[in-house]
């Protein structure tokens, strides 16, 4: 039986169902081989809940600053990999405040 299409069994999976899970997302840039993990409750801090098909488009790659090579997996946790599998964790958001200024006749 052919392999289904990865992306369409994520279709159906959302980050909410991902956290609920206890499951990982594994986000890999296939340019220069670089790959992170992330726990789905600290990606919907930073974003709404989407399918997981689209959370690759969100990615961008720090070291080859590249968007279009990002694939995302869901990886599940087994008993073996608690203290041993490197995850990014959430420490903080800032924001930055920018002003825009407008030209206008006194």
């Amino acid at each position: 039986m052919p392999e289904m299409n990865y992306a369409k069994k994520l279709r159906g999976w959302s980050l909410s169902d991902a956290a609920d899970s206890g499951q990982l997302l594994e986000v890999t840039c296939q340019f220069c081989r670089r790959t992170h993990r992330y726990f789905p409750h600290d990606l919907l801090k930073l974003t709404e809940n989407v399918s997981l098909d689209r959370m690759a488009s969100r990615f961008h790659c720090q070291r080859c600053d590249r968007s279009d090579y990002m694939i995302v997996k869901v990886v599940q946790l087994w008993g073996s990999e608690y203290g041993k599998l490197e995850v990014r964790r959430l420490v903080k958001v800032t924001t930055l405040k920018k002003p825009i200024w407008e030209d206008g006749v006194l």
